[in-house]
């Protein structure tokens, strides 16, 4: 397994780790993304594939990150927007790795502190969070507002 950064020719595979989420995009969708965070230096997908030599390179998990600048402080803060791992290679070390890589491109881009979100029913993702160092602080308050695209 290595870890690299996404490229248009994993939409396909990206929109169903998505799905597995609950973020049902097609492939077209997904790759209009991947062009978009491609072209912006404080943004990245980053892909674990499996090499197999008989098979095609198989997209196991991805991670989307975004280093963002604070009008408050010189630093960057990092956000790791989606972090999955297909649900048949869970438990081999993928998410840790993803992690890895996401925590030396943040360090990378002068971020000094990273943050994710993850839904109240996702129990499993908030302990694999905690066991890597990650814990629960603030407050988070969203409201929804009109799309104008």
């Amino acid at each position: 397994m290595k870890i690299r950064t996404a490229t248009l020719d994993d939409a396909a595979p990206l929109a169903a780790l998505l799905g597995e989420l609950g973020y049902a995009q097609a492939p077209e969708q997904v790759a209009r993304k991947l062009a978009l965070l491609a072209a912006s230096p404080l943004d990245t997908v980053k892909v674990a594939v499996a090499e197999q030599p008989t098979e095609q390179q198989a997209v196991l998990g991805c991670i989307s990150l975004h280093a963002l600048p604070m009008f408050h402080l010189e630093q960057r803060l990092g956000r790791i927007t989606a972090l999955v791992v297909t649900a048949s290679a869970r438990g081999r070390g993928i998410g840790q790795a993803l992690l890895q890589a996401a925590h030396q491109w943040f360090g990378e881009h002068g971020c000094t502190r990273c943050e994710l979100t993850s839904g109240d029913q996702r129990h499993e993702a908030h302990r694999f969070y905690e066991a890597h160092g990650y814990a629960r602080v603030s407050q988070r308050f969203v409201r929804e507002l009109p799309s104008t695209i």
